[in-house]
C-alpha cells in the first residue's frame, strides 16, 4: 500500500474490514496523482494479486469508489480515473471553518498555532502540483469555540507561493480570509469525510482519548487557474461537530 502524508498511517486501519483498506488505500492513489483523470487502472484481476484478496472484495472497493465520483467505467475497455476537475461548479468556494461555525452562531477561537516550513515530500507535491522538495508551508492549528471547548484540529498545507507571514501569530484567524488578501480564492476540487478513531498525536493535539471517535475531514482546493493549491486535513471531535450537506 502507498504511505501516507506525515500525520502518518493510522495503525488502527487494520481493524477495517478488507475493502475499506483498499478503497482508501485507493483513493490517496487518486489524490495524490499517481493516476491521473482518464488513466485505466488495473483490472479486478491484478488488484486481487496485488492485495491478496478475493474479487468480491476487490469489486466493492471499486464500487465505492465509482459511487462517490472517483471511478467510471467503459464496458469491455476498463475502470478509469473520473476528472473530477472539470465538474467543480465554479461558484463552489471554500467556506472557512470560521465562517461556517460563525454561520451556526457559534464564536470559533483558534487555541494554539505553529507555522513550519518544510521540502513537500513526493505525497504533497502530487496534491499541491508543484514539484518533489519545494518548499510548502504547513500550518497546524486547535480550534475551539468561545468558551475555549476545544473542537477540531486543522492542518492546511500550502505551497510558499506569496509573500506570506512566517509569524505563526497572523494564522489566529481564518485561513481562506488571510489567502484573499492576496487575491486567491479557493475552489473544492474532491473532499470526504470518514468517521475513524484518532492517531496518537491527533489525540493529544484535541485532548481527548484515542478511544473516542473523530471525523477526519479532507479536502484538496486550487483557485480558478489551477496555480495554486491547498490541502486541508481536519480532525473534529465526534461528539461535538455536526457535518451539513447542502443540496
Amino acid at each position: 500500500m502507498v504511505k501516507r502524508n506525515s500525520d502518518g498511517k493510522n495503525n488502527l486501519e487494520k481493524r477495517l474490514p478488507k475493502y475499506l483498506q483498499i478503497e482508501e488505500d485507493l483513493k490517496y492513489r487518486i489524490l495524490l496523482g499517481e493516476w491521473k483523470p482518464g488513466d485505466r487502472i488495473l483490472s479486478e484481476e491484478e488488484f486481487c494479486r496485488v492485495y491478496d484478496v478475493s474479487r468480491i472484495t476487490v469489486r466493492r472497493a471499486i464500487s465505492e469508489l465509482e459511487l462517490a465520483g472517483y471511478l467510471y467505467q467503459i464496458s469491455g475497455k476498463g475502470t478509469f480515473i473520473k476528472n473530477f476537475q472539470e465538474e467543480t461548479q465554479e461558484n463552489t468556494f471554500v467556506k472557512s471553518f470560521t465562517n461556517e461555525m460563525r454561520e451556526r452562531g457559534m464564536n470559533v477561537i483558534t487555541t494554539s498555532v505553529t507555522l513550519d516550513a518544510v521540502p513537500a515530500d513526493n505525497s504533497l507535491a502530487g496534491l499541491l502540483n508543484i514539484n518533489p522538495g519545494s518548499q510548502i508551508f504547513q500550518l497546524k492549528r486547535v480550534r475551539a469555540v468561545s468558551d475555549g471547548d476545544i473542537i477540531a484540529y486543522s492542518v492546511n498545507s500550502f505551497p510558499n507561493a506569496k509573500p506570506f507571514s512566517t509569524d505563526a501569530k497572523d494564522y489566529y484567524n481564518s485561513f481562506y480570509d488571510y489567502l484573499a488578501t492576496f487575491g486567491i480564492y479557493l475552489i473544492s476540487t474532491k473532499e470526504y469525510l470518514e468517521a475513524m478513531l484518532p492517531p496518537s498525536n491527533v489525540a493529544e493535539m484535541l485532548q481527548i482519548p484515542q478511544s473516542e471517535p473523530v471525523l477526519k475531514f479532507v479536502r484538496v482546493s486550487h483557485n480558478s487557474d489551477y496555480s495554486f493549491s491547498e490541502y486541508n486535513l481536519c480532525y473534529y471531535i465526534g461528539s461535538k461537530y455536526r457535518y451539513y450537506i447542502n443540496m
